[in-house]
């Protein structure tokens, strides 16, 4: 293959001139955020997870299998809390308890 006819489209290159540039666009947009590196709850290492299927992702390095968004691995709605994050919220509800008692 000498050169590539997707270097403004991307990945939406394999479906040419068909389906419209629109709907070209948000498919080109929703792959480049799934193949990105994302960071895996367990490890939290900054790698490519693999999608297993729809929705259930793969850590190569760890090998660390879990449930997440259908595109990518946390959405923002079910992010997954990080031991450091919880701690700092635990003590935000100490300190509103210690406040409410006043």
């Amino acid at each position: 293959m000498p050169f590539s006819h997707t270097k403004i489209v991307g990945p939406a290159g394999r479906y040419g001139a068909r389906y419209g540039m629109g709907i070209r666009r948000k498919v080109t947009t929703i792959e480049v955020k799934q193949r990105g590196k994302h960071r895996c709850p367990s490890c939290r290492s900054l790698v490519r997870l693999e999608r297993l299927a729809f929705g259930i992702w793969h850590c190569p390095k760890c090998g660390h299998t879990f449930a997440g968004g259908a595109y990518v691995p946390q959405t923002i709605l079910g992010k997954t809390i990080a031991p450091e994050e919880l701690k700092g919220v635990e003590a935000e509800k100490a300190k509103w308890k210690e406040a409410a008692k006043r």
